[in-house]
């Protein structure tokens, strides 16, 4: 935890010698205005990142592209709600306010002097991850079944920590994050979402500066962002400049608008109703990183792999089928790391015949929830986690 903190420090001088601030490789490519340039993808198009839109930023990766026990920086999905500002480490603030004893103001310097560092490996995904998979298509960004999430190693300290440094006054249920993304118009509604008290004061929720090891990249946060591992992507606020105690969950767009799911199931084509809630937790889930689709093999053993997550909870097994979900077969499940971090599982699959042959994955929490075949439709196709299928071609 030391270490995290003379690393984090050590970055920073670094970068302010050089007269820039912390950023690697083109992810610290920005433009005169004080956003992100829409050249970043142009540039990075080479990459294995697939961009689905450029303002917003909105990218990810394949399902194949996933085999890392921690993602890598560059293939953590990228989903911002509106334009990618530039803040400055040196001048940006934190402020805390709302039901608090103490009001606070703290630079990126201040947190990590006054509070103990961290280092977690947590899940995010984004809540629209995998929305081409319902029928009828759903509105939003055409998110591949496998895309739109990633584990990396964050490191900061934890929001507990800074809300018990201010005091919590009686009634204080949610914490507010607002970010400091520009929109497009003068009028846009600012980034703000709330979450539950519970969650906010839980060891793993951060107050984040870095990811695996270096300073937060321009497009996933810098300097300061929430990570609520295991929620939905759209609570770990980027560009974090507020945080604010209420006494009930915030009202606003991507509260009550945006990111949230029918009470009930709806029947698919259907609006969204009346009776909604907010997106939280992803449901148990389960992809396959390893054979990539359509990959040709030989008539010999083949390790299979994949990773497997559950927002709140623990993965309890994950299941292999070649069948076509007629009978399943249970993968090994590797230890679990930290709470919030997905599991690697493995299956030796020994083709029996040559040809065309269809993997599945499935996984189970320790609730007794399964991944199903196919998730219930709602209308903004939030929570895809369908049975996962990759293709191979076995060749004698």
């Amino acid at each position: 935890m030391e270490n995290s903190r003379r690393k984090f420090l050590t970055g920073v001088a670094g970068a302010s010698a050089l007269g820039v601030l912390p950023g690697k490789n083109a992810f610290s490519q920005t433009s005169p205005a004080g956003t992100i340039d829409n050249d970043f993808v142009r540039k990075e198009k080479a990459g294995a990142m697939q961009w689905h839109s450029e303002r917003p930023l909105t990218g990810s990766v394949p399902a194949h592209e996933h085999d890392f026990d921690v993602t890598p920086s560059e293939r953590m999905f990228v989903r911002n709600n509106l334009l990618t500002p530039q803040l400055d480490l040196k001048t940006h603030r934190l402020k805390l306010a709302g039901l608090v004893d103490k009001e606070l103001e703290l630079s990126v310097f201040d947190l990590s002097k006054n509070f103990r560092t961290v280092t977690i490996q947590g899940m995010l995904e984004c809540a629209g991850s995998g929305r081409t998979g319902y029928q009828p298509q759903a509105s939003g960004t055409p998110w591949l079944v496998t895309g739109g999430m990633g584990c990396p190693q964050w490191g900061g300290v934890r929001l507990a920590d800074v809300l018990k440094a201010a005091g919590l006054k009686p009634g204080a249920a949610h914490v507010a994050g607002q970010g400091g993304d520009p929109g497009m118009i003068a009028t846009a509604a600012p980034v703000i979402r709330s979450i539950p008290m519970a969650k906010a004061m839980e060891e793993n929720t951060l107050i984040a500066w870095s990811m695996n090891g270096e300073p937060l990249p321009w497009i996933h946060g810098h300097p300061l962002r929430l990570v609520v591992p295991g929620w939905v992507g759209s609570a770990s606020t980027k560009w974090l400049h507020t945080l604010t105690v209420l006494d009930a969950p915030f009202k606003g767009t991507y509260m009550n608008s945006s990111y949230v799911v029918p009470k009930h199931p709806v029947e698919p084509g259907q609006k969204m109703p009346a009776e909604t809630e907010s997106a939280q937790a992803w449901p148990v889930k389960s992809i396959i990183t390893s054979p990539a689709p359509n990959a040709r093999m030989k008539m010999t053993r083949v390790s299979v792999r994949g990773r497997a997550w559950v927002g709140e909870g623990v993965v309890e097994r994950v299941e292999i089928s070649n069948d076509e979900g007629k009978t399943w077969q249970r993968a090994s499940l590797a230890r679990a790391k930290d709470k919030y971090a997905w599991r690697t599982f493995t299956y030796e699959f020994q083709p029996e015949r040559p040809g065309y042959h269809t993997l599945i994955a499935r996984a189970w929490d320790d609730r007794g929830n399964a991944q199903p075949a196919v998730p219930a439709w709602n209308p903004l196709g939030y929570f895809w986690n369908g049975w996962h299928r990759v293709g191979v071609v076995v060749e004698v």
